[in-house]
């Protein structure tokens, strides 16, 4: 079994070191703190404990790279063997499942706990800039080390369940945000059951309760239990907040007393990992004896509703998206109809539990702001699939042999989306509409919204996000438009604000004053609108070599 399991290991890290994109992404990293680095000493004079707030954007930094690079990487050790059929060959070697598992999670974490080796010479010199100890660094050092092998394990499990890898991706993000945000669940949770205790305590359900034949005994029971769940809820989020990584990082470089380097949020990922793992070797047996003797590719039966129409012709590429990928009609009113009815039904519901009415500004900026958050995760979802669907299927080369052009078949395949996108928008535009009605004074401040510069300077960044997400998903199987949203709208950020940190310190606080309200927007732009025309031809010069490799 040991050589069995060196031998994967072997094999996996010769692959793993094979790969330019992990060079690309730990130099790119290195360049991102370093850049970081620069940005806080042109503000050293500035302000006091830079050290400290450069530690923690890079370890901030790191932790975000972790969960959305590593959940796309971890998720991935064993559906991708299962997509390409190659797992049945690798139990005919006679391995066990614990060297499989071994053998194909050990080399990824190995290759992400070396990116995060990079920074650590950056950490170094933050403690020449002041503001955060040794001990600080290296607590936070473990906890982000910890937390890596907790979420490999997690990703491993996910991937062992799942079918393919957008399931197992959505399952380990899906996982992550209820381990990592459980305090917060917990809290939340007790706020409800709050408020149901005093709406079921209120005068006139009290009055009805104990006059009522048979409900008295049962009333007090529910007030009692809802007081217990409240109470149990409290002590729960307050236990838990001590075992989750994001909310401590920096409670950990800030901490200057002498408590231990090593934190209970450490000892309570190890465990989780070792649970994860365990589970992954208990179920990876079922799970991939059903795959296996399934098969990934077997024929399955249309229904009425995903039948190919009896007249699709030039426009079967648009009809393809706008049914596979965007989810058809259904889809189309569940984004139109279903998200602001959901908000809207949501946000009366709250108000009905604390026994207040919701004034209609209030419902306003709900319907806007989780419009906002509709449509960009609807828009970057559909973005996503329509070639990364293709690449995953192996059906792009097929397409390609269509006598239309490059541009022409990608017009066509983003025509299907764009009624699907459209109707992500509903939300806001319905909270926009509703504000405008009440608020009508603020039109005017609309008004000199549209007349600024950085408004379309952030459309354009929505045009580069969306260029640059389908360039990512024809080369990467998985995850190219998440990681075109993380660069663009995260990193790109961080950078622009680096660099603006580094020049103030050279030009006069009048000179950078107005270059911040006009000539940045401007300058960004001219980028912006380079990079989208290299992204052009980047996707057409892809789309031909696959067209080759046929």
């Amino acid at each position: 079994m040991q050589l069995r399991t060196s031998a994967f290991l072997v094999r996996s890290l010769r692959q793993e070191s094979r790969f330019v994109s992990h060079h690309v992404i730990r130099a790119g990293l290195a360049a991102l703190v370093l850049l970081l680095f620069f940005g806080r000493v042109a503000t050293f004079t500035m302000s006091a404990g830079v050290g400290g707030t450069f530690a923690s954007n890079v370890m901030t930094c790191c932790y975000w790279f972790v969960t959305l690079l590593g959940g796309i990487y971890f998720s991935t050790a064993i559906v991708e063997e299962k997509e390409e059929q190659t797992l049945p060959l690798l139990k005919m070697t006679g391995a066990s499942p614990i060297a499989i598992l071994l053998g194909k999670s050990g080399p990824r974490l190995g290759a992400v706990l070396l990116l995060l080796l990079v920074v650590t010479p950056f950490l170094l010199l933050a403690i020449t800039l002041g503001g955060v100890l040794p001990r600080g660094l290296l607590s936070a050092t473990l906890g982000i080390l910890t937390y890596s092998v907790m979420f490999c394990q997690l990703a491993l499990l996910a991937s062992v369940v799942s079918r393919d890898v957008s399931r197992a991706f959505s399952k380990t993000i899906i996982a992550w945000l209820l381990l990592e945000f459980l305090p917060f669940w917990c809290w939340a949770g007790s706020e409800v059951v709050l408020n149901l205790s005093q709406f079921g305590s209120s005068a006139a359900a009290h009055d009805y309760l104990q006059t009522a034949d048979g409900v008295s005994g049962m009333y007090e029971r529910t007030q009692f239990g809802l007081a217990w769940l409240h109470e149990n809820l409290q002590w729960l989020g307050g236990w838990t907040d001590e075992l989750v990584l994001y909310g401590n990082l920096d409670m950990y470089m800030a901490e200057f007393g002498n408590s231990g380097i090593w934190e209970p949020q450490m000892t309570a990922h190890l465990i989780l990992a070792v649970v994860f793992f365990c589970l992954s070797w208990v179920l990876f047996e079922p799970c991939t004896s059903r795959v296996v003797a399934d098969g990934h590719d077997r024929p399955t039966k249309l229904s009425r509703r995903t039948r190919l129409p009896r007249r699709a012709g030039n426009r079967a590429l648009a009809w393809k998206s706008w049914q596979y990928s965007a989810g058809g009609r259904r889809g189309f009113f569940a984004r139109l109809v279903g998200a602001p009815l959901l908000v809207s039904a949501t946000g009366f519901g709250l108000a009905a539990g604390v026994e207040e009415s919701l004034p209609v500004w209030v419902l306003a900026n709900i319907l806007m702001i989780s419009g906002i958050v509709v449509f960009v995760g609807s828009a970057a979802l559909l973005l996503g699939r329509v070639f990364n669907t293709e690449v995953r299927d192996k059906t792009l080369s097929s397409l390609l042999m269509l006598p239309v052009s490059r541009n022409a078949m990608c017009g066509r395949m983003m025509l299907g989306l764009l009624p699907g996108i459209a109707a992500s928008a509903s939300c806001f535009c319905c909270g926009l509409f509703l504000w405008l009605a009440v608020e009508r004074e603020t039109a005017r401040v609309f008004g000199e919204i549209l007349q600024s510069a950085w408004l379309y300077q952030i459309l354009l960044m929505g045009l580069t996000t969306v260029y640059f997400g389908l360039y990512l998903s024809i080369r990467l199987r998985y995850g190219g438009m998440l990681l075109a949203i993380v660069c663009v709208w995260m990193i790109g950020p961080m950078v622009t604000g680096s660099c603006v940190a580094i020049f103030s310190s050279w030009l006069g606080g009048q000179s950078i004053q107005s270059f911040l309200v006009s000539g940045l927007p401007i300058v960004l732009m001219i980028i912006e609108g380079i990079f989208c025309w290299r992204m052009h031809k980047l996707i057409i010069q892809c789309l031909d070599n696959v067209a080759e490799q046929g």
